[in-house]
């Protein structure tokens, strides 16, 4: 079972709260045991309520000559914007997404540095005649993410036993990634799965239905992210026997799961947890906030006693080497240069594997 937990209690003063305590050790539990949890009783109600989720899934509506203008380099070069904007149906073979990728310059100025960095790419929005107050909207769900996330380190960091400043310093002028996805309608085989689909990783059956794999089991290779409900089932997550559940995040709630790099950062103390999308058929749409430091912190053992060494590396030549790894960044590891000595955390294990 995924745990579910209501939050609320983190967001009152510690003067008000009498639950803080019970909240942070449900949340270790979750993290720890699982690597998954749904939470509700967050703050913001309007700025994450499901108008405001719709009015940011309208872009996908633009007209196509307005999504060009937004679409990334790779699949557009006459626009300048590498890291950030719009991939397209065609950026991977399965055809059977597209999204929309937007960072902190939604809702504040980007730092000034001495030497530009990718990572720190302006975003690239629609026209506000194209899309009434959509910008607004963003803004306000990419702060109100930002915030929870946050809350949610500092819980971490409670029952790690270091200090919250650690993960609050990392994330001063952080480069959170908010992602607007669409998956499109697709045929899916109704009765039985014949025996050529039955040995296809594309389709399941569960119950007295088959459902397409339209994102494909895996790890996320960061540290936390949360998924918001859009109404539409399909999210599974895999328990330690190896089976797949279902996560149910009811109406206001979200999804929650811990990635790769928060466990080797706090020692595999955090459990990063394999998980699934599902789809029956019918369009789809989600949006995931991947919650994100600065390039420039240093990932390094925590001061947790029995956490496991390794060499310490810098969160943005990770990132860059883990994102171009990806079908719509491919072709651009060479553009932005990791610090001397720099090597895949992972393969220093022998295994080369995130998961």
């Amino acid at each position: 079972m995924i745990p579910t937990i209501d939050i609320g209690s983190l967001f009152e003063s510690v003067s008000e709260s009498k639950g803080q305590g019970a909240t942070d050790l449900a949340i270790y539990r979750a993290a720890s045991r699982s690597g998954f949890m749904v939470i509700t009783g967050t703050p913001h109600p309007e700025e994450l309520g499901a108008d405001r989720r719709k009015s940011m899934l309208r872009i996908f509506g633009l007209p196509e000559a307005a999504q060009r203008r937004l679409w990334k380099r790779n699949f557009a070069p006459e626009n300048p914007n590498l890291y950030r904007g719009w991939f397209p149906l065609h950026s991977g073979e399965s055809l059977c997404r597209e999204g929309f990728e937007i960072g902190p310059d939604c809702t504040r100025a980007l730092p000034q540095l001495t030497t530009p960095d990718l990572l720190y790419e302006p975003s690239v929005f629609p026209a506000e005649a194209e899309m009434p107050e959509w910008r607004t909207h963003v803004s306000d769900f990419y702060r109100a993410m930002e915030s929870i996330g946050s809350t949610l380190l500092a819980s971490l960091s409670r029952s790690l036993g270091i200090s919250e400043t650690i993960f609050a310093n990392a994330f001063h002028d952080g480069i959170s990634t908010l992602r607007l996805l669409r998956y499109p309608a697709r045929p899916v085989p109704e009765g039985a799965l014949s025996a050529g689909l039955l040995g296809s990783s594309d389709f399941v059956a569960k119950g007295h239905r088959n459902y397409e794999i339209v994102c494909g089991a895996h790890v996320d290779t960061g540290l936390v992210t949360l998924l918001a409900d859009c109404e539409v089932p399909g999210l599974q997550a895999q328990s330690r026997s190896g089976e797949w559940v279902d996560v149910a995040i009811p109406a206001g709630g979200f999804a929650v799961n811990f990635g790769g790099l928060l466990s080797r950062w706090t020692g595999k103390q955090i459990r990063a947890t394999r998980h699934r999308v599902l789809s029956a058929g019918p369009e789809r749409y989600s949006i995931p906030f991947f919650f994100e430091p600065r390039p420039d912190t240093l990932i390094a053992p925590l001061p947790i006693p029995g956490a496991e060494a390794f060499k310490p590396f810098l969160f943005g030549d990770y990132l860059w080497d883990t994102t171009t790894r990806f079908p719509e960044n491919y072709g651009l590891g060479h553009l932005r240069a990791a610090q001397p000595g720099y090597r895949d955390p992972w393969a220093t294990t022998g295994s080369g594997s995130r998961e």
